[in-house]
């Protein structure tokens, strides 16, 4: 199991380094109800994902359509069963940002900013030093258009502060 993790892990690693508009990212569904994977934006529900067994499923996502998310491939990681495949469409998997999230990677306390733009130059809107949990809103080479999970605060963060991984941290 742990061999699996850790080679899950490196897989993470080196899509996100490989592909900047990917970026990976974890069911946190507070719904009470099953997760609904979709073929399309707001489209037919074609495999559904139960709780609270689906909180920490992880894959990675590649762009967004009005708040819903395509999921990049097929296959996902459950830390209960391992790596498994998402099926019942040939049009894609689309989550909506509502139910995926990703955390800060500031283990060591460091300041983090989220920025009104995504440039590193733009004016800070939020700061923080305490390890977030992030939603996802957009994608834009090495930055990320975030809300914190709470709902107060949207702005843009890059890449490297981030991680999918809903097990362990991205060290």
């Amino acid at each position: 199991m742990k061999r699996t993790i850790l080679t899950f892990v490196a897989m993470l690693c080196l899509a996100v380094s490989a592909m900047a508009q990917s970026i990976e990212v974890y069911i946190s569904d507070n719904s009470g109800q099953a997760t609904n994977i979709r073929n399309a934006p707001k489209g037919k529900v074609v495999c559904r994902l139960p709780l609270p067994a689906s909180n920490g499923i992880m894959f990675s996502v590649d762009r967004q359509v009005n708040g819903w998310w395509h999921v990049d491939g097929n296959e996902y990681w459950d830390p209960a069963t391992d790596i498994q495949s998402f099926t019942g469409s040939d049009t894609g998997y689309w989550v909506h940002n509502s139910v995926i999230a990703f955390a800060t990677r500031n283990y060591g306390g460091q300041k983090l900013s989220l920025r009104s733009k995504p440039s590193a130059s733009a004016p800070v809107v939020y700061s923080f030093t305490k390890e977030l949990k992030l939603r996802p809103l957009d994608v834009m080479g090495k930055w990320v258009k975030v809300q914190t999970y709470d709902g107060k605060h949207i702005g843009w963060i890059e890449l490297e502060w981030i991680c999918g991984n809903s097990v362990t941290n991205c060290c």
